[in-house]
This record gives structure tokens, sequence and C-alpha cells, in this order.
């Protein structure tokens, strides 16, 4: 799950932050990522605070949203901030990451307006990326839009171990190539947001 926030009741969010953890934790959710200082890497995206939310499975996140005992915090949090909330299903059902270590999320989203150039990226792309660390988390057009709106009709969340790693990805010359094909192709917005 993926939250971008605007705060706009400090008190009141302050509320939130303590308050919804223990509730998250008992329904198997762990906080992956929070970043006031998210760095947009290209497009836009004007959140002010990036969270990334992990639970065992989807019907467990869906229940957690949905639960009577989240209600009252969700109610604090929508009167204290304008959000944007995605959730969206992980590609493997291996264990959640453990949390620290000094890992970074990729999170991004893009509209493809030629199909047929992009088919290299996706082919060649993630066995480039899988050399620096790489764990592909989420990404598709398969996602639900819980509260407020998403820019792009793709979600896409990668996991580096560390900002170096994800940094010799993203500048180095490997992937040069194909972030301007990307960039040729379609429209997009990229961001990494630490990890805690």
């Amino acid at each position: 799950m993926f939250i971008g926030i605007d705060i706009k009741d400090e008190a009141g969010m302050a509320k939130y932050v303590e308050g919804a953890p223990p509730i998250l934790a008992s329904y198997g959710g762990q906080i992956l990522a929070i970043d006031n200082n998210a760095e947009i890497l290209d497009g836009k995206y004007v959140r002010e605070r990036m969270v990334l939310l992990g639970f065992p499975s989807l019907e467990q996140a869906r229940t957690f949203w949905k639960s009577p005992e989240y209600k009252p915090m969700k109610q604090v949090r929508e009167a204290a901030s304008d959000q944007d909330c995605i959730l969206t299903e992980a590609f493997t059902d291996d264990p959640l990451p453990a949390t620290g270590g000094g890992a970074v999320y990729m999170i991004g989203g893009g509209d493809t307006r030629d199909a047929e150039a992009m088919k290299p990226y996706y082919v060649e792309v993630p066995p480039i990326s899988a050399r620096f660390g790489v764990q592909a988390c989420a990404a598709g057009v398969n996602f639900d839009q819980l509260d407020g709106t998403w820019p792009h009709k793709t979600f896409i969340a990668l996991r580096y171990p560390s900002e170096d790693a994800f940094r010799k990805f993203w500048f180095g010359p490997e992937y040069a190539p194909y972030k301007k094909l990307r960039e040729d192709n379609s429209d997009g917005m990229h961001m990494m947001v630490r990890g805690i």
C-alpha cells in the first residue's frame, strides 16, 4: 500500500501517527518506508510525505482498511491531511522484507505512448536492475485507488538494498539507453523513497 500525504493539521496527524501503527500491526501490516524528503527523479508528484506499507496478503490489507478499529483513525487522517492511497498486490509470496539496513524504494507510475517501442525495455531492464539487488515489489495496472487521485495508469514499486545501489543503477551507464527509451515513449513519474 502506497500513501502520498499533504499534512493540513500537524496535531491531528500526530494523533494518527500515535494511534494507527498498533492497529496496522494487529492486521499483520508493516511500515516499510516513511519519507518527508522523497527525491523526485522525473515527472511531477507533489505530496510532501510518502509512506509505503506491507501486508502478508492483499486480503489482510483490505480487511485492515475496512476494519472497525481503523475507522476512527482513518477519520483522523482524512481530517488532518489530503492523500492518495493505492493498494496493489505484491509479486511474491515471500515474507515482507526486513526493515532497516538502508533500503530504498523506487516508486513510480507511467502512461505508455508506444507499447511496441517499449518492449525491449521490459525485457532487458530487469536483468540489469537485478545486478544492483533490486526486488520487484509490485507493478502493473491492477491497483485499487482507495483515496485521492493517482495521476498515472500504472504503478510500480521496486526495492533496492541501499541508496548507493539504486543511484549506481538509475544514473549508471547500463540503464542510460533504456531510460532514454522510456522517456521517449512514455510519460511518467519516479521517485526514491527511503525505507525505515
